[in-house]
């Protein structure tokens, strides 16, 4: 067995590696970008249902309102009928009773009114934001949704070639390499870098040198344990 099919799977495996961590981001940014469009939507909503309440206790008070005085305009005309201080003073106090309560109303109301005022703006500019937003998120949502589709048949592809080298490599060797790729953050064959592990830097044996230089067998490093090649020999 030559170098070069573990080469050319340390290859395949390196971009499987980069694949994952995409593939592992991307989804994530997805779901991201529908919670972001959802929420909006779900605020927008919200402050059209308050709008909606909003209207009905207006209403509510402006009859309230209006009923209070009624009463008034009829306990004022009662006072001209009373015939002591006694019934005089008792529905002057109704009345001030009564304007009492509408005063209450109309703070009440203008309260509502202004909330009404800042919810019909934030409404108004939500809506003309949200068309142009909603195509920007689906726009991003459908660059990486593709992204994640062609990922994902290029990792398919490269499964079908990694397995392809691995039946062309010995199960003993197989089984360093895995253990070594564990060990060492998924780099397990590297090249050699002038008289030294293109890994981890330690210098190689003269002999040793010689060998993978010459492309002769299968060679490791004794300090990182990394399988070693010739980089002008093996095209990766």
């Amino acid at each position: 067995m030559s170098m070069e099919n573990l080469v050319e799977l340390q290859g395949i495996d390196t971009k499987l590696k980069d694949l994952n961590d995409l593939l592992g981001d991307l989804p994530s940014k997805v779901e991201g970008l529908n919670k972001q469009e959802e929420s909006i939507k779900h605020t927008l909503q919200s402050n059209k249902n308050r709008l909606k309440e909003l209207e009905v206790m207006l209403h509510k008070k402006e009859v309230t309102i209006s009923q209070l005085d009624g009463k008034v305009d009829s306990l004022k005309d009662q006072l001209f009928l009373v015939t002591n201080n006694k019934q005089y003073d008792a529905l002057m106090k109704e009345i001030d009773h009564l304007k009492a309560k509408k005063s209450t109303s109309e703070n009440e109301m203008i309260e509502l009114l202004e909330e009404k005022e800042r919810l019909t703006q934030d409404v108004e500019s939500m809506e003309s934001d949200l068309t142009g937003l909603s195509e920007d998120l689906s726009k991003r949502r459908q660059k990486l949704e593709t992204a994640i589709s062609e990922s994902a048949d290029e990792k398919s592809i490269l499964e079908k070639e990694k397995q392809a080298r691995i039946d062309k490599i010995d199960l003993n060797i197989m089984s360093v390499y895995d253990k070594v790729m564990d060990a060492r953050g998924g780099l397990a064959v590297v090249p050699i870098v002038g008289s030294g592990c293109g890994g981890c830097g330690a210098h190689i044996p003269p002999q040793t040198l010689t060998e993978v230089r010459a492309n002769t067998g299968i060679h490791r490093c004794d300090i990182c344990g990394r399988f070693l090649y010739n980089q002008e020999k093996v095209v990766n």
